[in-house]
């Protein structure tokens, strides 16, 4: 773009947040003031349509149907489980005894995939992004290839093997600040302050009770 005298021209950035495993849109709706877009990515198909529904007339959404994972876009099999929150990747989260969901009823369903870096190609570079995915995270976050501004994930403490590959591999690519969050509240965001290195992320979540402890890692 050509510059003349006497014009300003701006170039606007839109404040875009990825919501990955984003349900019916509870963490969405309470975030929407904040950002200009929202993108609402859930891979159940059944939820998904109650998450168009919820959104259908907001143009500051859009929906999305797929299971974010480093899978090159194949088809993948996700373990849909009776309770809709617990639909995950990862079929440990529902069938093993050492998970606080073990014995939830499920059933396999084929889902089509994106990786984190496909989302970015097209949507633009998030301001954030948010993943709740029932202890696929790993499969999730290892999609993203480069660093953003912001990233948060959910966490619970018998994974804590599945939180460390997270952040080893964010550490990989250049987040170096890291803030350990109990339990869930959808507007909380971490001070500066806060944040610390993960060596010492890693110490304080080997003291969390597994089958109890929860919440978010925040990541920069």
């Amino acid at each position: 773009m050509k510059i003349t005298d006497g014009e300003m021209h701006f170039i606007v950035k839109k404040n875009i947040c990825f919501d990955i495993g984003s349900n019916i849109g509870n963490w969405t709706k309470a975030n929407l003031p904040l950002y200009d877009k929202i993108i609402a990515i859930e891979a159940s198909e059944g939820i998904f349509d109650n998450l168009k529904i919820n959104f259908e007339n907001n143009n500051k959404v859009e929906c999305i149907n797929y299971a974010v994972c480093n899978n090159n876009g194949n088809d993948i099999t996700f373990f849909e489980a009776n309770i809709n929150t617990l639909s995950t990747l990862n079929k440990d989260w529902l069938v093993s005894e050492t998970s606080r969901f073990f014995n939830t009823s499920y059933k396999e369903v084929l889902c089509k995939t994106v990786t984190i870096d496909t989302l970015i190609s097209q949507y633009g570079i998030p301001t954030l992004i948010k993943i709740d995915v029932e202890g696929g995270e790993f499969e999730c976050i290892s999609s993203l290839t480069s660093k953003i501004k912001q990233l948060c994930f959910e966490r619970a403490s018998e994974v804590n093997h599945i939180t460390f590959k997270c952040i080893d591999h964010l550490v990989k690519i250049g987040f170096n600040k890291f803030y350990v969050q109990f339990e869930d509240y959808y507007l909380f965001r971490p001070d500066e302050t806060d944040y610390t290195d993960n060596d010492t992320i890693k110490k304080q979540l080997l003291l969390t009770i597994p089958k109890k402890d929860w919440g978010m890692i925040w990541c920069k």
